[in-house]
């Protein structure tokens, strides 16, 4: 190699030298990329959770207040109804303590390209913005959700900062706009059904059907039951245990408990259990919205009606017994014990009864399944008779005729001749 060629080769490596120790130089020495928050730190340097008094969600067409007052959550846009204190803690401690999984120099106005545009038109290109407060109405934080990330996650914005977009450690699945998903679904529970009673639609005074039980292990008896009226217990079972452990699907804060009280297509169900609970239910159909064809979209599927469903109110009264019926031949060891244990069976009770009662002011949307087994008729839950005429057919077989025996069949034999 000429003397030439060694010294170009070593101006070239010097050259390599000096470009990587200035680019080693102007780096960070933590390695860190050119934003506030960098991976493995908060996405917030402090969020005081516990100072946040009001949390609003907004995304392109809906929106949802939640506010802290001294009952607790309230969902603002449902008459401030009860919210779920589970989710909204879940969501203020995410808030606090989740974590950078990516930093990416951008300003604001990048946003478009990760999901964050409020001038958008859809949710998935609109985004989420959060806005949590005080209780002196003052700004703690404010933030913007955007899409999903394809390595997990979701990308963030945080208004203070503007030196880049986040990707979280956590996608806030339970971040929704929609008011009916902050709504605590606690509802009523009836147990050990005892009776029944349905009145006709319209006629809340009249009865359809009326179902009674001995206990809580027998079967459904239909009162004043015709010779010829026996019960489907098919049908009947899910009587048994209808509304034990049901939810609704929102509140009608537009609708009062006095409109459906009144509402001319009524139905009223009455149900007793062994407890002492009585339940007194009106149901009211709410008709079904179909999407209208101007924004189907032309990939999508033609729209389809919604879901049916039905409004209800509740009323709930008990009357518990005051003393426990002690047995003729019962040990003072074994009355203490029972004693004990009806306290506590009526305390119980009794605060089932108050919480129960609370749902009495409020028109609650439930879908038409949950109740379905209540809408029907008395003729319906009657054992249907077998067909006479298809009881007495005889099974037929391919190639041959079906031969009624609601006739007699006579031989027909054909005439014999005797050659002379």
């Amino acid at each position: 190699m000429s003397k030439k060629s060694v010294i170009i080769l070593w101006v070239i490596a010097l050259v390599l030298g000096i470009s990587v120790t200035t680019l080693k130089l102007r780096a960070p020495v933590s390695g860190k990329a050119n934003t506030e928050r960098s991976r493995g730190q908060t996405l917030l340097d402090s969020f005081p959770a516990d100072q946040v008094a009001s949390i609003q969600l907004k995304g392109f067409e809906k929106s949802v207040t939640l506010t802290k007052k001294e009952s607790g959550w309230v969902v603002a846009e449902r008459g401030d109804y009860p919210a779920n204190v589970s989710t909204i803690n879940n969501l203020l401690r995410t808030i606090e303590q989740v974590k950078v999984n990516n930093a990416i120099e951008a300003g604001p106005s990048y946003g478009k390209r990760f999901g964050i545009d409020l001038s958008a038109t859809s949710q998935e290109k609109h985004g989420t913005q959060l806005n949590f407060s005080n209780a002196a109405n003052k700004n703690i934080a404010i933030l913007f959700l955007g899409k999903d990330s394809d390595s997990g996650g979701r990308y963030i914005q945080n208004e203070a900062d503007n030196s880049g977009i986040y990707v979280t450690s956590e996608s806030f699945p339970t971040a929704s706009v929609n008011p009916k998903d902050w709504l605590d679904t606690t509802f009523f529970n009836i147990e050990k059904i005892k009776s029944i009673t349905i009145s006709p639609t319209g006629q809340a005074d009249a009865i359809d059907w009326k179902l009674t039980r001995a206990d809580e292990n027998a079967e459904f008896t239909l009162d004043g039951a015709k010779p010829n009226e026996t019960l489907d217990t098919a049908i009947t079972a899910p009587l048994k245990t209808i509304l034990a452990g049901a939810n609704f699907q929102d509140v009608a804060s537009g609708t009062d408990v006095t409109t459906i009280e009144k509402a001319a297509d009524r139905r009223v169900a009455t149900i007793a259990t062994i407890d002492g609970f009585t339940y007194t239910i009106t149901l009211v159909a709410k008709p079904a919205v179909k999407v209208p064809d101007a924004l189907a979209k032309p990939e999508e599927a033609p729209p389809t009606a919604e879901e049916e469903a039905y409004h209800l109110s509740v009323k709930v009264v008990a009357n518990f017994p005051k003393e426990r019926v002690k047995a003729a031949d019962e040990k003072p060891e074994d009355a203490k014990s029972k004693d004990e244990a009806f306290k506590a069976t009526q305390k119980t009770l009794q605060e089932k009864l108050q919480k129960e009662q609370a749902l009495q002011t409020r028109v609650y949307e439930v879908a038409k399944y949950t109740v379905d087994a209540l809408l029907k008729g008395r003729a319906e839950l009657l054992s249907k008779p077998a067909d006479a005429a298809a009881a007495n057919t005889q099974p037929s077989f391919p190639g041959q005729p079906t031969i009624q025996t609601s006739q007699p069949v006579q031989a027909v034999t054909p005439p014999v001749s005797i050659g002379e």
